[in-house]
């Protein structure tokens, strides 16, 4: 995309005409706070560090300061600071909210950090500048990280329960193995997930739901509602038998109860990212050491194996943002900094996926003790799954979705599993409630959809 632009215009952008970011001021002398949101991890505070090295280098009296926050909260809470005219600087998100907020006119392009940055000719194979929030041919949003929603499996569970290899797994090995190991570790669930009213109920379902064959809303139709497909209901009967040989719980877990599940022994296997790797490393050796991530088992009919995945960018509020420049700026000088990408990721390693080629081949990245013990599954979690990762906002790839936060936002996809299983609702008839749903949605935001 080329920019024409008077000086006038470049200055006011911050833009020079060779398209690189321009350079920053040093007349700011009186302390002012930049918010950076994030979600909730360790790994959005040290990238504000690495912008504040930037700040104390070029914007005197200009502090970074990190805020965590869940990305289904965004929407709500930035409305709120938009109405006060103080919103947050920056904004670390998964791509389904950017796409609705770029939709909403809310957000500042961000071609010229990519730019700075080199971002489409840096990222790992198999992703797009575009995946992490691309709005009509703009871009706004910057590669930050991935993460993958993969099968975890306990080797030694799978052992003694004389189960094969995962690797080529279908839903109903999935199934047969869960059942297989609930029966052989009396006490111990054979499989969990998350079943509760929120996000992480929404993407394990959701993965399935796509793995069947099934969409929400088709992009090819203009976003029409094909929620109460065959698909849909096929994948809700299988969650429905699956939730046998889960803990009786799991119907009100979100993401750390599943983590939590798994890493204390008390589950087989999981669906989940690669903090439970993590968690496991730190406090539980014995888990750990015999733990292994694969591809999600495949749709015995379809074959697919979709994997609900967090493509996650910094995007930026455009509205009475006093710091758009000296964020850009900050933020270029992170990503173009290696090492600073490395900690990034190491911060929580190995959730939070490298997005950058030198970034996933550098030595901070390679020789880390999780790496080296377990090259295969963190090899899964960072590159083998790419090619199967899809989330909301870009359902199985057919087209970039505005509403798929707002879905979110009322967790649809995780009230139909409470309506089967809590409420022991039928199958079929609990979709048909979740289609009228998502018509609802459809309605009521068509001014999105252009």
């Amino acid at each position: 995309m080329t920019l024409r632009l008077t000086r006038r215009a470049a200055l006011a952008t911050g833009l020079a005409t060779t398209g690189t970011l321009a350079a920053p001021a040093h007349a700011q002398t009186r302390e002012r706070v930049a918010r950076i949101w994030g979600e909730p991890g360790p790994y959005i505070g040290v990238f504000t560090n690495g912008m504040n090295e930037w700040a104390q280098r070029n914007a005197p009296g200009l502090r970074f300061e990190s805020e965590q926050i869940a990305w289904d909260a965004v929407y709500t809470k930035l409305a709120t600071d938009l109405a006060a005219r103080r919103p947050p600087a920056l904004i670390s998100v998964e791509s389904p909210i950017a796409y609705q907020l770029a939709a909403e006119g809310l957000l500042e392009p961000m071609q010229d950090v990519n730019q700075a940055i080199r971002a489409r000719e840096r990222l790992v194979d198999g992703f797009t500048v575009d995946d992490f929030g691309t709005w009509k041919g703009t871009q706004y949003a910057v590669p930050l990280h991935h993460q993958g929603c993969l099968f975890i499996m306990q080797d030694d569970a799978r052992q003694e329960a004389g189960l094969s290899d995962p690797t080529n797994w279908t839903w109903t090995d999935l199934l047969n193995g869960a059942k297989a190991i609930q029966q052989k570790r009396q006490g111990s669930a054979g499989f969990t997930m998350a079943l509760g009213r929120n996000l992480c109920g929404d993407y394990h379902i959701q993965q399935l739901i796509w793995q069947a064959g099934g969409l929400t809303w088709d992009p090819s139709r203009n976003f029409e509602t094909t929620f109460n497909s065959p698909a849909t209901i096929e994948a809700y009967e299988f969650i429905k038998e699956l939730y046998g040989t889960m803990p009786r719980s799991a119907v009100e877990f979100s993401f750390l109860q599943v983590v939590d599940q798994h890493v204390t022994g008390r589950t087989g296997s999981s669906f989940y990212w690669g903090r439970t790797m993590g968690r496991a490393f730190d406090e539980a050796k014995p888990i750990y050491e015999k733990m292994e991530y694969y591809l999600n088992p495949a749709h015995p009919r379809t074959g697919a194996r979709w994997s609900w995945t967090d493509i996650n960018g910094f995007i930026m509020p455009r509205q009475n943002n006093p710091f758009i420049r000296e964020a850009k700026e900050a933020m270029a000088h992170v990503m173009n900094n290696t090492e600073w990408m490395v900690r990034y990721s190491t911060s929580l390693f190995p959730n939070v996926g490298p997005v950058f080629k030198d970034q996933a081949s550098a030595p901070g990245i390679v020789n880390h003790p999780m790496y080296q013990a377990k090259r295969r599954s963190v090899d899964v979690i960072f590159t083998g799954f790419v090619p199967h990762a899809c989330n909301s906002g870009l359902e199985v790839k057919k087209g970039i979705n505005p509403l798929a936060g707002i879905g979110h936002g009322r967790n649809v996809w995780s009230q139909v599993a409470q309506r089967i299983l809590v409420n022991n609702e039928n199958p079929r008839a609990a979709v048909e409630w979740g289609h009228r749903q998502f018509e609802d949605i459809r309605r009521e935001n068509r001014r999105l959809l252009g």
